[in-house]
């Protein structure tokens, strides 16, 4: 983080209450500070921040476990993200003002609860002013035409293996270099720690690199991270991933969320030191609303810091549930580091990328907004064959303009 986490004393005024109270309209919130427990912050500039000892009531339900996030790089303000009393945070001040008319309109709300904030010290000057450049440094608000001129890097492009699972039991060295004939260059196998496709990391990784194929990121269970921390690590530099993604569970609740949530952030700290970043793929069901009108997808993405926890958006299943991933960036802007890229056909089952109907071009113009390192493509029911369609997708995708 770029600031000091050390939190200025609380002193409330009429000016900040009533701001505050604009910007959480929305959600009918009352704004009240902070205990005064609360407000004492540790002189230990590398304490983390905690959250304070009082019930969450804000719908938003972002954490104070994260920086003020606006996206990545310029975006991320690198200021603590303060509990501002009865569980609300400076996000979810900020995104109860939602939507923004344009990104004039959204740098301008933020500067003006910044500045309150500031006045009231709950932040610093310096605080204020990085708050404010990233917001004016994030893609929120802008818009984000489709011309159809560019084309995604190629060496962005990879598949998710499960796709080839038939065949790469037994046929593994054949199923990479057709795949790698075709013109891929990445790519994404899963399992658990030391079982992909029936094989070790070690016996699979020199097959994949033979196949002058790179692995950005690799698919373990949530169990893994849990219990074989040490092994996850270890099979993610056999393979030379940046990446590990877990998926989640429909008898999920929302504590159950929670609970993945604060894993999340504790195995990302972690892994982070080993230069590794903690992914979580989504279905269908993590869009399910529950209690309180809330999806388990916004709990982990509000609970989880950006800086230790990136979501893989798998853009067929989101889409089959009616989640726009369009959408989703714009509410989750720098959160979206992988892309499964999978198309729906008119009946709803797995088609080819470029045979369906989901709308690339489009989602892919808020690549930046969204954070995108690699586009991985799928198919969950692939006809013919694996290989086969796996090739027509990556085709598609290289011919696809944006």
């Amino acid at each position: 983080m770029k600031s000091d986490l050390t939190r200025p004393s609380h002193r409330r005024s009429g000016r900040a209450r009533h701001l505050l109270a604009a910007s959480l309209a929305a959600t009918l919130l009352p704004f009240t500070p902070a205990s005064a427990a609360a407000a004492e912050a540790s002189t230990d500039a590398t304490a983390p921040v905690t959250t304070p000892a009082i019930a969450d009531s804000c719908p938003w339900g972002y954490t104070a476990s994260s920086t003020v996030f606006f996206g990545r790089n310029r975006a991320d303000s690198g200021v603590p993200n303060r509990d501002l009393g009865d569980g609300c945070t400076i996000l979810d001040a900020i995104w109860a003002a939602a939507p923004f008319a344009d990104h004039g309109a959204f740098v301008s709300t933020v500067s003006g609860l910044a500045n309150a904030l500031r006045q009231d010290d709950v932040i610093t000057s310096e605080e204020s002013a990085s708050i404010v450049r990233a917001a004016a440094g994030s893609e929120i608000g802008r818009s984000q035409p489709a011309p159809g001129t560019r084309a995604l890097p190629d060496d962005r492009i990879g598949l998710v293996l499960y796709t080839v699972r038939a065949t790469m039991p037994n046929a593994p060295q054949a199923t990479l270099a057709a795949l790698a004939a075709c013109g891929y260059r990445n790519a994404e196998p899963s399992g658990s720690v030391n079982n992909f496709y029936g094989k070790r990391a070690d016996a699979l990784a020199p097959l994949v690199a033979d196949a002058g194929l790179a692995v950005p990121s690799i698919g373990i269970s949530l169990g893994d991270l849990q219990n074989n921390l040490a092994g996850v690590i270890a099979n993610a530099r056999t393979f030379g991933a940046k990446y590990v993604r877990i998926s989640g569970s429909g008898s999920w609740g929302l504590e159950d969320y929670s609970e993945v949530a604060a894993t999340l952030n504790a195995v990302g700290a972690e892994l982070k030191q080993a230069g590794i970043t903690v992914a979580y793929h989504n279905h269908g069901f993590e869009f399910t609303t529950q209690e309180g009108g809330v999806r388990g997808y916004d709990v982990l993405v509000r609970e989880t810091d950006p800086n230790l926890v990136a979501m893989e958006l798998d853009l067929y299943w989101a889409s089959s549930v009616g989640a726009d991933p369009v959408e989703l960036i714009k509410q989750y802007p720098g959160r979206f580091s992988l892309f499964h890229v999978k198309d729906m056909a008119a009946n709803g089952s797995f088609a080819d990328v470029g045979e369906g109907t989901i709308d690339f071009a489009r989602i892919f113009a808020y690549s930046e907004m969204a954070g995108v390192d690699y586009y991985l493509t799928e198919n969950d029911s692939p006809r013919p064959d694996g290989v086969s369609s796996a090739c027509d997708s990556y085709g598609s995708l290289r011919a696809l303009r944006y």
